[in-house]
């Protein structure tokens, strides 16, 4: 069976797509990449996203799923989970890592934090991804 999960962004208490507007933030082309990731992630089955270095992260981001992209000696990350409805992926925070550690620190901290608030408010706090 083929499932293709469309991703959402998450968007925070002032009604801020935060996702967009870190990726406005980035230089254009690193920007463009990372777009184009979430655009061949959501064209394929989610069985198949590993191959696209997505990972599920272990340790305090334990269950949380990275969208892992390189551009220039940057390391970008993309987290986010599968939710919070069967069948959609919603991006929750993004940083770079850096020595092995992401920054900024508190990714898995906020991220689970966000977690909660898309769980108690699905149709508040997301928003299908805007490939700007």
């Amino acid at each position: 069976m083929v499932v293709v999960i469309p991703i959402f962004d998450y968007i925070d208490k002032d009604g801020i797509n935060v996702i967009r507007a870190w990726l406005d933030q980035q230089e254009t082309k690193a920007k463009a990449k990372l777009d184009a990731r979430l655009i061949t992630l959501e064209q394929i089955n989610r069985t198949e996203w590993a191959k696209y270095n997505v990972e599920v992260l272990k340790g305090d981001k334990d269950g949380l799923i990275a969208i892992k992209v390189s551009y220039r000696r940057n390391q970008y990350r993309l987290i986010g989970y599968d939710g919070p409805n069967r069948w959609e992926f919603t991006l929750l925070v993004c940083g770079k890592e850096q020595n092995n550690k992401y920054i900024p620190l508190n990714m898995g901290r906020q991220a689970f934090e966000r977690i909660a608030e898309v769980n108690a408010n699905p149709t508040g706090r997301k928003i299908r991804h805007d490939f700007g």
